[in-house]
């Protein structure tokens, strides 16, 4: 009667821990599709942020060679 108590018991106990993990591992889960979305989130606004950088590198350098000309052009 013992040996069946102490079986019976040990798979409670399994079950329990069985169930705890799981449910830790779907809090996880959720937590890490959050972490995700904001990551891209982030890196969609890093590329839209490079593209207007790259943007106004090209507007001055043009710019730029409008003040060249100006200096090199006599009045």
């Amino acid at each position: 009667m013992i040996p069946e108590l102490i079986g019976a018991t040990g798979l409670v106990l399994a079950a329990i821990i069985t169930g705890t993990f799981r449910t830790m591992r779907r809090e996880n889960d959720a937590a890490h599709g959050e972490a995700i979305t904001k990551l891209d989130d982030i890196a969609t606004t890093v590329h839209e942020i490079d593209d207007q950088l790259d943007d106004m590198a090209a507007w001055q350098e043009k710019h730029q060679e409008l003040h060249d000309r100006t200096v090199r052009t006599p009045r």
